[in-house]
């Protein structure tokens, strides 16, 4: 379970020490984030920024990726955000392609702890932390209800299929969750065409209960039981499990990974202030911090995994075209939604 708070205090101190963090010498000011990070990481990450740098921040915290995205782009004319923090660089890509963030080279990319794949050479969004698509299972209902019609203990997404899955798996729509798209591209690359994994999709679709509208969606419904197996993140999976929730999750053969992003709103209160946070977040420090108590990939090479995560070098990674999926985003979601989706309104 996470530790208590006064214990965190403590860890922000240490990490404040570590990355050299004393009073802040600049006039205040603040950076405003519309954030999908969680509370209590948002809250620790905070409480080492603001000694380090003299600046407020306010954070706006939003489940769902995709609802940030269309508040920033709503609010173009005059945003009123500084950072979009959190979402996969899949929901950041199209608000680069559209001119709504500022680019920026932070220097911790160019350190070489940082791998290539997490740094957009255009500097309009940043990797911060990553982790892969599991398989989410209530064990008792799955004893109940799926074994005894000889439906298998889900390892791979294939086995979701299964008819005594009918009905009774949670997943994401791919138009306002991140993960959602990504489950949808991952597919249409383990078949090996567009057509193939549209076709799987549809097949997948006879075991859906719902598609959920945000990414954390998932979990509560099968820990309630609404639905016997799901579709969720490692970070927000092992954390349910790690605060005793009943749950169970299986990382399968040719899952799909998310870079987590961060990027710089276009035109907002603050770009200074925004670009020294997304330096922070960055550093060895906060990648520690977002690695502890975020239950996420860090993408710092230095900076040490969860004891609990198997290393992402042993992970059956689908061939993930990253640039198909940024370039084909907006075509892919409508196609579903014109397959699926409308189908179920």
């Amino acid at each position: 379970m996470r530790v208590l708070w006064t214990v965190s205090i403590v860890s922000v101190l240490v990490i404040c020490l570590v990355l050299g963090a004393g009073p802040g010498t600049a006039a205040p000011n603040t950076i405003v984030i519309y954030s999908g990070m969680d509370e209590y990481t948002m809250n620790v990450l905070t409480k080492a920024f603001e000694p380090m740098t003299g600046m407020k921040v306010e954070s706006l915290i939003l489940a769902a990726a995709g609802t940030m995205a269309s508040r920033v782009r709503s609010e173009a004319s005059a945003p009123r955000a500084d950072i979009f923090l959190g979402g996969s660089v899949e929901i950041h890509e199209p608000l680069a392609r559209d001119g709504l963030l500022v680019p920026y080279h932070a220097p911790e990319e160019a350190s070489g702890k940082i791998p290539s794949e997490y740094i957009d050479p255009r500097g309009l969004w940043h990797g911060f932390y990553a982790g892969p698509l599991v398989i989410i299972v209530n064990r008792r209902l799955y004893e109940q209800e799926i074994k005894p019609r000889g439906g298998p203990y889900p390892q791979t997404w294939d086995d979701l299929l299964h008819p005594a899955y009918a009905g009774k798996v949670a997943a994401w729509n791919p138009a306002t969750v991140g993960g959602g798209y990504i489950f949808l591209a991952t597919q249409i690359f383990r078949a090996g065409s567009e057509d193939k994994g549209f076709e799987w999709l549809k097949r997948f679709d006879a075991s859906v209960r719902v598609y959920g509208a945000t990414g954390p969606s998932t979990i509560p419904l099968v820990v309630r039981g609404e639905a016997v197996a799901g579709v969720a993140w490692l970070d927000d999976s092992a954390e349910a499990k790690d605060n005793g929730q009943p749950l169970e999750y299986v990382i399968p053969p040719d899952t799909g990974g998310e870079i987590g992003g961060i990027s710089i709103v276009k035109g907002g209160p603050n770009t200074d202030g925004a670009k020294r946070f997304v330096d922070f977040v960055l550093l060895k420090g906060a990648q520690d911090v977002i690695a502890r108590y975020g239950f996420k990939y860090p993408v710092r090479t230095d900076v040490p995994i969860r004891s609990d995560f198997p290393a992402l070098s042993s992970l059956k990674f689908v061939k993930y075209d990253r640039p198909f999926a940024l370039q084909n985003r907006d075509r892919l979601t409508r196609k579903w939604d014109e397959l699926i989706g409308s189908q179920r309104r």
